[in-house]
């Protein structure tokens, strides 16, 4: 009996290891499971993620290209508008043409066009500085007014000349070419050629963000051919740049004397007593600078669909009835205030 239960005491540990062994097994294996469920898991919510991700992609893409059209809409919408202009032979542009009238928003499905067209020459072109790789005094003599009225240094003007002409000659005191530029930080050189954005002009030595929405009701950017200011858009204060000791009253006064269908020629538009005493010089300059008709239209277009919103600016072109857009940008520096006004009317009607 002894010797029995002594062998049992041997084989009651053997029976325990190989349990031990079992459920160590067992262990592993449901170990294993939940590992394999986990990864599972995982990869199923990776896949639902890059599925959802995915998704808002080809969403988004779709707004993006619905929004291109839209664009493309407003600007065959405006050039539709400009070309009747032009088939029915006005001789002048004005703010009493169909065109030039305020357009209202167009409702379309998922959201909404607002487009806002005004005549590009009723500012001064900046490119026009520059003319056949000259300075041209004129233009030049006129911005440096410009900006003497808006109390801005002169001076500026030097710096953009150079920025514009195509040689590396410093243009008086403030001129600056290469060698001031390769000294900044970044450093880039001098573009010496025409501006291609009203923003490109904050790499102009002594331009930035400040100066610019100071000049930017004033000013533009257009083909350097384009040198002169419509008369029947003129605002008063290009008015009283072109014209030394005018007041403001004063041209406020003649502008808004303006007939309805606009001066036929700028020659009406100097006979005014306003002119009477200005310089021979001031007329001359005038005559030159100012017309009656304009070939660049600018179209502002504000797009609203689903949750997306985008500003475009084209640049549209007017020659021999002939239309064509040959600039564009999105979100641009400057917005007219009638467009901002339309947004702020359609606001208050959405609130109401």
């Amino acid at each position: 009996m002894f010797i029995c239960c002594r062998a049992m005491m041997r084989i009651k540990p053997t029976h325990s290891a190989k349990s031990t062994r079992l459920l160590r097994q067992r262990g592993v294996a449901l170990l294993t499971m939940l590992l394999i469920a986990a990864l599972a898991t995982t990869l199923i919510l990776a896949m639902i993620g890059r599925q959802s991700r995915l998704q808002a992609e080809i969403s988004a893409q779709f707004q993006q290209d619905q929004i291109a059209e839209y664009d493309r809409g407003a600007e065959y919408f405006a050039m539709a508008a400009l070309k009747a202009d032009s088939d029915d032979g006005n001789k002048s542009d004005h703010p009493g043409e169909y065109w030039a009238q305020p357009f209202p928003a167009f409702p379309v499905p998922g959201g909404m066009i607002m487009p806002t067209l005004r005549d590009a020459q009723a500012r001064f072109n900046l490119n026009s500085l520059i003319k056949n790789n000259q300075v041209d005094n004129i233009s030049l003599g006129f911005y440096r007014q410009l900006l003497n009225q808006l109390a801005i240094p002169a001076e500026l003007a030097d710096s953009l000349v150079d920025w514009l002409d195509a040689d590396s000659l410093p243009t008086g005191s403030a001129g600056a070419e290469d060698d001031y530029y390769l000294r900044q930080n970044p450093a880039y050189r001098c573009a010496n050629r025409s501006l291609s954005t009203f923003a490109e002009l904050r790499l102009v030595k002594g331009y930035n963000s400040e100066l610019l929405r100071q000049l930017a009701p004033y000013v533009t950017v257009l083909p350097s051919s384009a040198r002169t200011l419509n008369v029947n858009f003129l605002s008063p204060g290009l008015l009283e740049a072109m014209v030394p000791g005018l007041s403001p009253g004063s041209a406020l006064e003649l502008l808004q004397r303006r007939p309805i269908d606009g001066w036929e020629t700028v020659a009406a538009f100097l006979d005014n007593p306003v002119f009477a005493s200005a310089s021979p010089e001031v007329k001359t300059s005038l005559q030159q600078l100012l017309s009656i008709d304009s070939h660049y239209f600018e179209l502002y277009t504000r797009i609203r669909f689903v949750s997306r919103e985008r500003l475009q600016w084209s640049l549209l072109s007017r020659q021999d009835g002939q239309l064509k857009m040959i600039a564009s940008e999105r979100n641009p520096l400057w917005v007219p205030d009638n467009e901002a006004a339309a947004l702020g009317a359609i606001e208050a009607d959405k609130a109401n």
